[in-house]
């Protein structure tokens, strides 16, 4: 197994210094009371049956659903799946995924604490009086995506017989979204996985259960994550049992300050994984469970943290009760 390799935070400062100095005016109308922190799940659809021919094809809104047996073909940048996939949104932050073949976690950034997903255009690659997306994924594990660690390689979640997405809660103060794989492919191995996905009110955090049904992954298996190697530097840590990894600095879609990180418990055994692509980690200590959660901060958000130490505290926080 590779060791956790510590890298230097030399060219992070730099980045902190550039983003406090750089940092953009907020709107001072923006209303934080305790009474807009609520959240939702989406699960956005067109009505009609799912065409890959016809994959941008919108005749009318879309549709809410509560559970979508995600279509066989479904294509990447489609526009039948609203936003390429499940949003899960708070009065802070919303994330997404792709529910195609992809299955990678990005990030919208808001800048209004009302829940406004189910409202925006398909122009939210634009900066908007709502926010906008803000993570470039291309390739990589975006945010915090689900991968599993085999023969020195990183599989993400992307080839099964039957993939089902399920809201199982949308309250105010939580909602989650159930995906459940069956015969998910890696190499000639082929199992079963639940992925159950959470965001609560007031939190700029998301948490991501796996969980393998019967007897766990096949032999040599690891669950991993991660996030794009955006910026070359990392900052691992540990705090209470838990540990993390972080960066900030210039990093999001729109060349503006982006403040990423994941954290799962020691208990796992994180080990860092080599790669070009990401800031990636295994978890050594697993059968067949593991849970872990990612973080991420915007320059606009009103959830925006001026320097590194102030980031470093909310990833600790983020770490509570993990």
């Amino acid at each position: 197994m590779k060791s956790i390799i510590l890298k230097s935070i030399s060219c992070l400062c730099i980045s902190i210094f550039m983003f406090s100095c750089n940092k953009v005016e907020q709107k001072e109308n923006i209303n934080t009371e305790v009474s807009n922190k609520k959240t939702q799940a989406l699960i956005l659809t067109q009505e009609f049956e799912y065409d890959s021919s016809q994959k941008d094809k919108i005749t009318g809104d879309y549709k809410k659903q509560k559970n979508v047996i995600v279509p066989q073909d479904l294509s990447p940048q489609n526009k039948w799946f609203k936003f390429e996939g499940p949003v899960l949104e708070n009065d802070i932050v919303a994330y997404r995924y792709y529910a195609d073949s992809r299955h990678r976690f990005d990030i919208f950034g808001k800048v209004v604490p009302d829940l406004v997903m189910d409202t925006v255009s398909w122009n939210y690659h634009d900066i908007m009086d709502w926010g906008s997306d803000i993570m470039k994924v291309g390739n990589s594990l975006g945010i915090g995506s689900p991968a599993i660690y085999y023969n020195d390689s990183l599989y993400t979640l992307s080839f099964c017989d039957r993939k089902e997405i399920q809201i199982v809660e949308n309250s105010a103060e939580s909602s989650v979204i159930r995906t459940i794989f069956t015969g998910l492919k890696i190499e000639d191995h082929s199992f079963d996985l639940i992925q159950d996905w959470s965001l609560n009110k007031g939190e700029a955090w998301s948490e991501v259960t796996l969980t393998v049904k019967g007897l766990g992954l096949p032999k040599g298996m690891h669950f991993a994550s991660g996030f794009a190697k955006h910026l070359p530097e990392v900052i691992q840590g540990e705090s209470n049992g838990i540990f993390y990894a972080m960066n900030i600095g210039n990093q999001s879609f729109h060349k503006e300050n982006l403040g990423l990180a994941i954290l799962v418990n020691q208990k796992y055994g994180p080990e860092k994984i080599e790669d070009n692509l990401n800031h990636a980690y295994f978890f050594n200590e697993t059968d067949n469970k593991v849970s872990y959660r990612f973080l991420s901060v915007w320059e606009r958000s009103k959830n925006m943290v001026d320097n590194l130490e102030e980031f470093k505290q909310l990833v600790e926080k983020a770490g509570e009760n993990l």
